[in-house]
């Protein structure tokens, strides 16, 4: 994950998971008004 993502998890930012196209994802954590996108992920087959 970028370092900007970690700190903001670290210091008890919110995590919200994001659709990103049929079978991504991405995490973005929220601190203070500003926002951290995590990596593009992508789902794991059932």
């Amino acid at each position: 994950m970028p370092p900007e993502f970690d700190s903001c998890v670290k210091r008890g930012g919110r995590v919200r998971t994001k659709k990103v196209g049929k079978d991504k994802f991405m995490h973005i954590c929220f601190i203070d008004g500003k926002s951290f996108a995590g990596e593009v992920k992508t789902r794991k087959a059932k």
